[in-house]
């Protein structure tokens, strides 16, 4: 597969928090669940609503070199479950922040958890965000490693499903705001671009290269918007109650 020419189209960026937050859903999704009919229709209408002709034109190979979307699961395992694959990439933040890479050789990721797994843990319990609680991929759910691509994505969304019932509260932003910078900032844009580059030497389909490739624009942009918005003296901290998420 060759990779997409020029910019990526998402839900503007600048939209309401619904779409935002259905964003970020639909980038979790790809992460989260094994390939099905079901999710492969709702990309193909989404590529078509949104003219975006390089995923479509994917979309139809991956259809029609495999009708019954057989490679594309076997990808997904191989990809992100079967160390032994020789495709294996493991889609979690403290791995691929921590890999060891040298030109012309094999990379050696880092271990599963580490100081950044930690802290994606202290930020679902500050937000009450609860990935356990998904309807996920059976293994994925059972391996409950808090820095997969797929659970900080669905975080974020949770964040502007938030927002959305504050600006109807008239409530002010600034913590959400921050929790969304520092995800961001700190987390999703630190290692995406390279969760995309290690995919692009292992992923034969081109599918999930090419949604990490969006996901991590679609990241950058949405902290360049967001860091216009300065944090308030009292969340810089991180002191922030759990009770005011769930007033």
């Amino acid at each position: 597969m060759t990779t997409p020419k020029g910019g990526i189209n998402m839900p503007e960026i600048e939209g309401s928090a619904r779409e935002r937050a259905l964003g970020y859903e639909l980038l979790a999704s790809i992460f989260l669940n094994e390939p099905t009919w079901e999710q492969f229709r709702v990309l193909k209408k989404w590529a078509a609503d949104l003219e975006e002709s390089w995923l479509e034109e994917l979309l139809r190979e991956i259809e029609e070199g495999d009708p019954e979307l057989e490679e594309l699961q076997q990808t997904y395992y191989d990809l992100f479950f079967v160390p032994v694959s020789g495709r294996f990439v493991p889609p979690f933040e403290a791995a691929i922040r921590g890999a060891r890479r040298q030109k012309g050789g094999k990379t050696k990721f880092g271990g599963f958890w580490g100081d950044s797994t930690l802290q994606i843990s202290h930020i679902y319990q500050q937000i009450g965000f609860e990935p356990e609680k998904m309807m996920i991929f059976q293994p994925l759910k059972e391996m409950n490693i808090p820095d997969q691509i797929g659970f900080e994505l669905a975080a974020l969304a949770y964040l502007c499903q938030t927002e959305e019932s504050w600006q109807k509260a008239k409530k002010d932003m600034g913590a959400l705001h921050h929790w969304q910078k520092v995800l961001l900032e700190e987390h999703l844009n630190q290692w995406l671009p390279q969760l995309r580059e290690e995919l692009a030497g292992a992923d034969p389909t081109g599918f999930y290269t090419y949604f990490a490739g969006l996901a991590a624009e679609f990241c950058r942009e949405e902290a360049r918007i967001l860091t216009g918005s300065p944090i308030p003296e009292s969340t810089s901290n991180e002191n922030i109650e759990r009770e005011e998420w769930q007033s």
